[in-house]
């Protein structure tokens, strides 16, 4: 792996880390398709049971690396490029953001600092942002002549609603951190430097969690932006049946009927 992206691995937490705090974490091709791959590579690790998304130094993530040779060719060449690039215009940066979701286990931002562009595309794919004080939000693009990517226009209206979506996406306006608070772009405010022991906080408490049934709850939630409520109910009888099969769900019984706290293994 890249020194672009950093992955560490504890007490059930996976943290990943971009790791080009000299750019303010910007992400060239190279480092979004290492993004991407880190990520669906913990989708079946049965030790990591939540992910935490951070950036190195002061930023999160500022997007796209615009000084890069990615961003500076005049055209999109495909000569000599990977296949994975070829087949997609953006030359793959969109999946991060399909891995965030696709990981199937809980992903939480850690913010610091901007997170701007695609960066905000990443947070906002993430099931929970907590963002220090010195945070910095925006959809940026049209201040650089460019339109929304990485999922932004999907979920930027569905976290902050029509109206707050159209005004970030047509003006770039940056926002602060108790401004994004107050919008429920992020759902957590803490002091400078304490984001990532946050997000480690709140992701540790899967780690003693079902996981099968966390897993199978943020699927519905995910399915149900594109479903009607009878294709809800049947996935939901399908997602029951199979988290009722497990270890977990025979202790999540066992503790209620003997009064105590379930000691859940994940499996």
């Amino acid at each position: 792996m890249s020194d672009d992206i950093l992955l560490e691995v504890d007490d059930g937490v996976a943290v990943v880390t971009i790791n080009r705090p000299q750019r303010l974490n910007s992400v060239t091709r190279t480092a979004a398709h290492q993004l991407a791959q880190t990520l669906w590579g913990l989708r079946d690790r049965d030790d990591v049971k939540a992910v935490v998304l951070t950036g190195a130094g002061k930023a999160f993530c500022a997007g796209l690396d615009l000084s890069s040779e990615d961003a500076s060719s005049p055209e999109l060449r495909v000569e000599g490029r990977p296949r994975y690039v070829v087949r997609s215009p953006l030359w793959g940066f969109g999946d991060v953001t399909r891995a965030i979701v696709g990981v199937d286990k809980p992903v939480i931002a850690a913010i610091a600092g901007p997170a701007v562009g695609a960066g905000l595309a990443f947070a906002l794919a993430a099931d929970r942002r907590i963002a220090e004080s010195t945070a910095r939000l925006s959809a940026i693009f049209v201040r650089r002549g460019l339109a929304p990517d990485c999922g932004l226009s999907y979920f930027l209206p569905r976290i902050v609603g029509l109206p707050k979506a159209l005004w970030m996406v047509t003006t770039g306006v940056l926002l602060g951190a108790q401004e994004a608070l107050a919008m429920g772009l992020v759902d957590e405010v803490v002091e400078e430097g304490r984001a990532l022991e946050a997000a480690l906080r709140y992701a540790r408490q899967f780690a003693r969690g079902a996981s099968v049934a966390v897993e199978l709850a943020r699927r519905a939630i995910y399915k149900s932006l594109s479903s009607n409520l009878e294709e809800m109910l049947l996935y939901e009888e399908f997602a029951g049946m199979t988290a009722a099969q497990t270890e977990d769900a025979r202790e999540g019984l066992a503790a209620f009927l003997e009064k105590r706290e379930p000691n859940f293994r994940g499996h």
